[in-house]
């Protein structure tokens, strides 16, 4: 993972007095609020989807063993002689992935003029503007880590794909080639399947090498992070609510619009957009169906902490926020792409 490094400009009393008023009269106060209106800002959904490490001070990288797979029922040895010894089967399927936490720190500069001279309390302000800030940065890196998982191959497991109608590839999708409920039971599916699928030349086959079995659980469910178009289109899709129901115990996760067959339907700006699919040009999404806590990881060298400096010499308030953070795929055959076009 690179390291991020941002300052932001220095915050004058003129970048945050606001817009000018068309007329001013002395004799018709105005009463400022004294509380900022913030916009809909984004919040973590992906990070719901990934195990959470936090890295001991003074250590420097976190190794994740993990099970490749299990091991095959035609792999193992076995003795059916009497008064013969068990030939040992070996085990193979143990790795681990290496996760490097970098540092990332980004700050908002405030003058004491600024703030001598502002309604609303611009600390405060940058205060949140930062945590939100945070919350993206993680979710746009899982995705980002997503997007390069490896995909399966003719001869070995990995990420699968999937494409709305009768597309193969992206350039293939045409308007209407949208997210159905017909296509969330293939995604989950192909998660289910210890048949890994892959792409070869626009046609699909199954990899010699056997994937992963995934079922969802309550701690580690299948979830489906979606676009916004995707979500006004189940929405409208009377298969889809009336499938979408809940327990009085179930836990709704952030962004969660539905259950269907097990499948938390979680809708998030954050999916990836692409404005040029197929020859007509077509707006889309890729949505991404995975196994919870198995996919991915996300480790911490730091936690995310704001702290406030008075800088003196250049008559200002500092707000800086500061983490150290990495994330990898674990296992990519626990992570479905669907790339669907736009309604």
């Amino acid at each position: 993972m690179k390291n991020i490094r941002q300052m932001l400009a220095d915050t004058s009393s003129t970048d945050a007095h606001g817009s000018a008023r068309s007329t001013t009269y002395e004799l018709e106060p105005t009463m400022w609020l004294k509380e900022i209106v913030d916009a809909a800002q984004k919040l973590k959904f992906f990070e719901q989807a990934v195990s959470i490490h936090d890295l001991p001070k003074g250590t420097k990288d976190l190794v994740i063993p993990y099970r490749t797979a299990y091991i095959a029922s035609g792999d193992w040895n076995y003795q059916s002689s009497e008064n013969a010894e068990v030939t040992g089967t070996d085990l193979s399927n143990l790795d681990g992935a290496t996760i490097t936490p970098a540092d990332a720190a980004y700050a908002i500069n405030i003058s004491y003029q600024a703030i001598r001279t502002n309604a609303v309390n611009l600390i405060q302000a940058a205060k949140q503007d930062l945590s939100e800030h945070y919350a993206d940065v993680i979710d746009q890196g899982i995705v980002s880590a997503f997007n390069a998982a490896t995909d399966a191959t003719s001869s070995a497991r990995g990420m699968q794909m999937l494409y709305g109608g009768d597309a193969t590839t992206t350039g293939t999708l045409r308007a209407g080639d949208i997210l159905t409920t017909d296509l969330i039971v293939k995604a989950r599916q192909r998660l289910m399947d210890t048949s890994c699928y892959y792409w070869s030349g626009g046609s699909e086959a199954v990899s010699s090498q056997a994937k992963n079995p995934w079922v969802p659980t309550a701690a580690e469910p299948f979830i489906l992070f979606i676009g916004i178009p995707q979500e006004h289109g189940l929405l409208k899709d009377s298969q889809f609510i009336n499938a979408a129901e809940y327990g009085n115990n179930e836990i709704i996760l952030n962004g969660e619009i539905g259950k269907y067959l097990g499948v938390k339907v979680v809708s998030t700006v954050n999916t990836t957009a692409a404005t040029t699919w197929g020859a007509g040009a077509e707006a889309g999404h890729t949505c991404y169906l995975v196994k919870a806590k198995r996919c991915a990881a996300l480790a911490y060298g730091l936690r995310p902490n704001l702290s406030v400096v008075d800088w003196k010499p250049y008559l200002m308030i500092r707000i800086i926020l500061h983490m150290a953070y990495g994330i990898s795929v674990i296992h990519p055959d626990a992570i479905v792409q669907v790339h669907v076009t736009d309604e």
